[in-house]
C-alpha cells in the first residue's frame, strides 16, 4: 500500500482498503439536510479534498452532518449522531485544486461509532429507512393537514419576504412531503435536527403540522402588524435579516 503526503497529511493513499461497507466519510457542517435534498459545496480544504476524491474513485457517498461543538474549518468537529448521506452528482475542478460540488442526499443514517484515525471523520453507520410499514386508516389525514399549512406557510412567507420563492411543486407522497417541509421551514437548526431524528413518517409529518400551525400563527400576526403601520417610513423591515434557504 502506497503512501504518500498531501498538504501535510502522512496517510495511505489505496484508502479501499480503509473503510469497509458499512463506513462512510463525514462532513461537519451548520446545516441539516434531508433527503432529496440538493447542497451545493465549495471544497478547499486539504483533507476534504482528500475526502472527495477517495469518494469520486470509489464511487462512494459521504455524510453530511450537523456539527454539535466545533467549527467547519480547523480542528475536527463534534458532530450530531444523525445525518444524511449525499452522492456527488457534479463536479467543478479548479486550478488550484479546489472543487464545486452539486450533491444529492439519498438517505438518512445513525453513527454507531466514529474514527478519527484519518484526516477527515468517517463513521460506522446503518440506514434508517421510514419505519412505516402499518398503514393507518387515517393515513391520508395528516397529509393532507400538512399539505394545506405548508401552502400558507410559503404564502405567507412571500408575502412577507421579497426573496422568497414559494416551492413550485409540493410533493404529495407523506415521505416526499415530510423532507420538503423540514427542507423550506425556517426553524432553528437544532430543531430540524430533531425532525431528521425523527424516524416514522407519521410522526415527523405530525410534529411538522404542529410547527406550520405555530409558525402561520407568526407570521399572520407579523403581516398583521406590518400592514397596520402601513404608510409609515420605518425604515427598517424586520424581515431584513431572514434566514433564507
Amino acid at each position: 500500500m502506497s503512501i504518500s503526503n498531501i498538504g501535510g497529511y502522512r496517510m495511505q493513499t489505496d484508502l479501499i482498503q480503509e473503510l469497509v461497507e458499512d463506513e462512510m466519510p463525514l462532513f461537519p457542517l451548520e446545516i441539516v439536510l434531508f433527503p432529496g435534498g440538493v447542497l451545493p459545496l465549495h471544497i478547499f480544504e486539504q483533507r476534504y479534498r482528500l475526502m472527495i476524491q477517495y469518494c469520486l474513485d470509489n464511487d462512494r457517498l459521504f455524510g453530511i452532518v450537523l456539527i454539535k461543538r466545533g467549527r467547519e474549518v480547523g480542528e475536527h468537529a463534534e458532530p450530531y449522531l444523525v445525518g444524511t448521506a449525499v452522492k456527488i452528482i457534479e463536479v467543478d475542478r479548479l486550478e488550484d485544486g479546489r472543487m464545486n460540488l452539486i450533491t444529492l442526499g439519498q438517505y438518512r443514517f445513525e453513527i454507531m461509532k466514529i474514527r478519527r484515525d484519518l484526516p477527515y471523520l468517517v463513521g460506522q453507520v446503518r440506514a434508517l429507512e421510514a419505519d412505516d410499514t402499518e398503514p393507518l386508516e387515517d393515513a391520508e389525514m395528516p397529509t393532507v393537514r400538512a399539505i394545506q399549512l405548508y401552502r400558507a406557510y410559503e404564502s405567507l412567507l412571500a408575502e412577507l419576504v421579497p426573496q422568497w420563492k414559494p416551492a413550485e411543486e409540493i410533493p404529495t407522497s407523506p415521505d416526499h412531503l415530510s423532507y420538503q417541509i423540514a427542507t423550506r421551514l425556517q426553524i432553528p437548526l437544532t430543531d430540524k435536527q430533531q425532525l431528521i431524528e425523527t424516524w416514522s413518517i407519521h410522526q415527523l409529518l405530525g410534529r411538522e403540522i404542529e410547527l406550520l400551525e405555530r409558525e402561520n400563527r407568526r407570521l399572520k400576526i407579523s403581516l398583521l402588524a406590518r400592514r397596520s403601520f402601513e404608510g409609515h417610513d420605518t425604515n427598517i423591515s424586520p424581515w431584513k435579516n431572514a434566514s433564507l434557504n
